[in-house]
């Protein structure tokens, strides 16, 4: 039986989405309706999704509760963030905290289906688990000892989606070998175009500069993929 935790302060929105998923999925779906509600809900059980709105009851502390939220249960759980919020950068910040994907209000059902099974194949493989526990890291990056799913490169965090961290990793699985293309879109968790690998590396590079500027060990080799340089 699949576990789903449902965590929206409108009942009826909760309530919806609960009766989407029974009529798609057999799930049991548990819900919580506001911060505290959550707190107990995700304490006391164990869940293969969390479905979780950013804004959880009124007032400016409760404004972003469910990133509060997420920052805490990102090592447990996959988690579909869900808002109606208008700020843009809530996508990204979300997705920055580990959220498996974002989707805005009003929710496209079919979409939001769409996702649920994604989010939930992944967490059955091998990219549900810690990304950042392999041995035999290339020089200069090092896994997180205080935080799942973060590397540091010179001691220094790099804030990587999820999606960014399964590319990293398939590049250092060993570093220095080239990696096709077509097999890091079959690596990610949906599938990706080679234009889209391409931006999210494009982002990956990025990161890294804006903890050192001085990064160069992402190669592009033209025609056949990338591969993490050895050495400078």
């Amino acid at each position: 039986m699949i576990h789903i935790a449902i965590i929206e302060d409108v009942r009826e929105d909760s309530d919806n989405l609960k009766a989407l998923i029974h009529g798609s999925l057999e799930a049991e779906v548990r819900q919580a309706f506001n911060k505290a509600e959550a707190e107990s809900l995700l304490k006391g059980g164990k869940f293969d999704l969390v479905i979780m709105d950013i804004e959880l009851g009124a007032g400016p502390k409760n404004r972003y509760a469910g990133l509060g939220l997420l920052s805490d249960i990102r090592a447990n759980w996959p988690t579909i963030v869900v808002s109606g919020m208008p700020e843009d950068n809530l996508r990204g910040l979300a997705l920055t905290l580990h959220a498996y994907d974002f989707i805005a209000k009003p929710v496209d059902e079919r979409d939001l289906i769409n996702k649920i099974e994604h989010a939930l194949e992944w967490s059955r493989s091998d990219a549900g688990k810690d990304l950042t526990t392999q041995h035999g890291l290339p020089e200069g990056l090092t896994a997180d000892p205080q935080r799942k799913n973060r590397y540091l490169w010179h001691g220094r965090p790099v804030p990587l989606t999820l999606t960014e961290l399964s590319i990293l990793q398939c590049l250092i699985e060993p570093p220095g070998t080239v990696v096709e293309t077509r097999n890091l879109a079959k690596n990610l968790k949906s599938g990706m175009s080679n234009k889209a690998i391409a931006t999210q590396l494009s982002n990956v590079r990025a990161k890294f500069r804006d903890v050192d500027p001085d990064f160069d060990r992402i190669d592009n080799e033209p025609g056949r993929g990338y591969r993490w340089k050895t050495s400078t």
